[in-house]
């Protein structure tokens, strides 16, 4: 009898990472697993210990490693279902390198893709010692990236083969814990249903009863499921199995296997102890994958029936419906680009956040990247193949940010559409919603924010019915909201409700470091990548603080892309002093140099300039000091209105922008009510001073 151990041998350190992966979360609760690759060296020789082995590849240069009294494993491999979805959105007929570490494992992968019904790639094999290297540009490994041939172009990287379930339940019984830890197979209903069929021939008093848990059971389970005991008598045929191969009859438990299989090849399979655990069939004119294990214990013999084709056309048309609605999340933590101790903390702590359900609170600037964390976040998460919906609220009026979010029922306003509408926290349901600038908010949508984080519920306006939903919260501000509860402007309960995990972003100005890397990045972007940039011009994009960041980095490198003379990009090249963000009210404390104008000894930019058109803000100023002196409220939409007689008619979306620009420069107050906007001193002073500049 083994320890409650093993010992996991690979052949390289990718595979052994990847395996000791899946096993520790598999039966890591359990099990204590020692983890080697030969790659990496193995310290001494393994007596009385339960060997896996990843592969047959591996027996030979395995072997003197293990001692006596070892049981040996060899572990059957089966493709990485985490990542298959990288092969679907393929087109098809697609010619592209399929490679991997030996001939054998190259057509085993193979094989397994083409049963599984990924069939609309043409895979080319390769492998080590293969004398010709077509001329292809895909290439798909599954984690051997080491191996793919210089020329190819795109590697898709799939990951090591997984450890297949039959394996996982081999080793549970070497261990004795399959009884007790049966329930970490994918098929955790299968126990259910062989404990059912047994009490029932122990018992007629309770045999309806346990005919109709047992009916619950099956009807819960998407595959087909058989149990037969080793002579071949069913007693389990679940009405899913029924269904997929098209039975007309429903009696089926207590009849010999060969009795209602006509293929002989089937019965085989099944009642047969052979090494083959899986295998494909065509039974009444339907495709399927036999995947077959024993229970010893139970004394039965159990076959899961999966409709291989069903599987991936499901999940291809779910994934090309995501795209259509552009419901993914298009960057993973590969997109982040920096190098600096800054940028690597911060992904490494945004990685650990990735793997958890909890809701969380990204802080930072503008323009630092707040969209992109949280996408890598999702495609990090166990929510990946779920649907990821972005909700920017600087960007919609408040009157229909709470319908587009939360839904309505037919009628429940003057517009409403016929038959309703789902909300976005509907539609991201069993995957992550991002809600954007959280501090523009009003009060009242706070309140149904924190009812939803609260209660994983929601209800349409107008509806009465409380629909449960699903969805991980991931919020983002650029706006101190510590500072905003003081005010009053946000609720002290949503903003703990979202800060269960915190990231904050760090500012361009602090990890310039990165700033290189980044310039490097965009012009490759860019498609000019081959452009120089003389050491005068980097000096200067050193030399500035950034306030509006990676992105304000980005339309200038764009900016000097578009200005430059041929292939060098110089320091006459550079935007002057007004194409760059000041310091927001938050930055005002830091002393920070400017970035010169080419030539110039001192900063071109007054200090009360701010980072906007001066025409507007003059505009909006003039009318806000005209409605003070004269008594009457004034507000977005006055404004909107009043521009449509000014040379430059605006929305009140955009007023709100430059509003809030200036509120920020404490140039004006903005009051609730019919207090409206009111100028401030401040204001008033710049105000002379832009009527001084014309």
């Amino acid at each position: 009898m083994y320890a409650k151990e093993l010992i996991l041998i690979t052949g390289t350190k990718e595979t052994r990472k990847t395996l000791v992966e899946q096993l520790t979360e598999v039966i890591g609760d359990f099990v204590h697993i020692h983890d080697f690759s030969l790659q990496e060296s193995i310290p001494h020789v393994f007596t009385d210990k339960l060997i896996i082995l990843s592969s047959s590849a591996i027996v030979e240069e395995a072997a003197p490693y293990i001692g006596e009294g070892c049981k040996v494993v060899v572990a059957k491999r089966t493709v990485n279902f985490q990542n298959i979805d990288k092969l679907l959105f393929l087109p098809d007929n697609t010619r592209v390198l399929y490679v991997n570490d030996a001939p054998e494992t190259v057509y085993e992968s193979v094989e397994t893709l083409l049963q599984l019904g990924i069939n609309h790639i043409d895979y080319i094999p390769f492998y080590p010692g293969k004398k010709h290297v077509p001329d292809i540009e895909i290439a798909i490994t599954p984690g051997e990236v080491s191996l793919v041939p210089a020329v190819v172009k795109e590697v898709v990287n799939i990951g090591p083969r997984l450890i297949d379930l039959i394996t996982v339940i081999t080793i549970l019984q070497h261990l004795n814990l399959l009884e007790k830890k049966g329930d970490i197979v994918s098929e955790k209903y299968i126990r259910k249903i062989i404990d059912l069929s047994k009490k029932l021939s122990h018992t007629t008093r309770q045999s309806d009863q346990l005919n109709k848990h047992l009916k619950q059971v099956l009807d819960g389970v998407n595959d087909g499921i058989l149990a037969v005991t080793p002579s071949g008598i069913i007693t389990v045929f679940n009405e899913n199995l029924i269904a997929m191969l098209g039975l007309n009859t429903t009696k089926t438990v207590g009849r010999h296997l060969s009795d209602v299989f006509r293929n002989h090849e089937l019965v085989s399979f099944v009642l047969n102890d052979s090494e083959e655990e899986s295998r494909w069939f065509t039974l009444f004119q339907a495709d399927v994958i036999v995947h077959r294990f024993h229970v010893s214990t139970e004394e039965s013999i159990v076959a899961t029936f999966k409709n291989a084709h069903e599987t991936i056309e499901l999940e291809k048309s779910f994934r090309r419906e995501l795209i259509r609605k552009g419901y993914i999340a298009k960057y993973t933590f590969q997109d982040i680009r920096g190098n600096s101790e800054r940028v690597v903390k911060t992904k490494e702590i945004a990685s650990k956040i990735a793997k958890t359900n909890l809701t969380v609170l990204i802080e930072g600037e503008s323009g630092t990247g707040k969209e992109l964390y949280a996408s890598a976040i999702h495609n990090a998460s166990l929510r990946e193949s779920g649907p990821f919906l972005a909700v920017n609220f600087s960007a919609l009026p408040d009157d229909l940010v709470e319908s587009e979010l939360f839904g309505y029922e037919e009628g429940a306003f003057t517009g409403a559409k016929k038959g309703g509408k789902i909300g976005l926290f509907e539609q991201a349901n069993g995957g992550t919603i991002f809600l954007d600038e959280i501090g523009d908010t009003s009060l009242k949508l706070q309140a149904r924010l924190l009812r939803v984080l609260q209660e994983k519920e929601l209800m349409r306006i107008g509806g009465n019915k409380i629909i449960p939903i699903d969805v991980r919260v991931i919020a983002a501000t650029n706006k101190n909201l510590i500072r905003m509860i003081e005010q009053g402007t946000f609720r002290e309960d949503l903003y703990h409700r979202l800060k269960i995990l915190y990231i904050h972003l760090p500012e361009l100005r602090n990890r310039k470091e990165d700033i290189p890397a980044l310039i490097e990045h965009f012009l490759m972007q860019s498609g000019r990548s081959s452009i120089a940039i003389m050491p005068g011009v980097m000096e200067h994009l050193l030399r500035y603080q950034w306030y509006g960041n990676v992105r304000e980095l980005k339309n200038t490198i764009d900016y000097m892309l578009a200005v430059c003379n041929g292939q060098v990009i110089t320091v006459d090249d550079i935007p002057s002093e007004s194409f760059f963000q000041r310091k927001s009210p938050e930055q005002q404390a830091v002393h920070e140099p400017a970035l010169l104008d080419p030539g110039t000894q001192a900063p071109a930019a007054s200090p009360l300039e701010i980072p906007s058109d001066q025409e507007e803000h003059r505009f909006m100023l003039e009318a806000i000091h005209l409605a003070n002196q004269q008594g009457v409220s004034i507000g977005r939409k006055t404004l909107s209105e009043k521009s449509g007689l000014w040379k430059k008619p605006l929305t009140e979306q955009q007023i709100r922008r430059r509003l809030d620009i200036l509120e920020q420069q404490a140039y004006i107050v903005t009051n609730r009510g019919r207090g409206g906007i009111k100028l401030t001193r401040s204001g008033l002073d710049y105000l002379r001073a832009l009527e001084g500049t014309t």
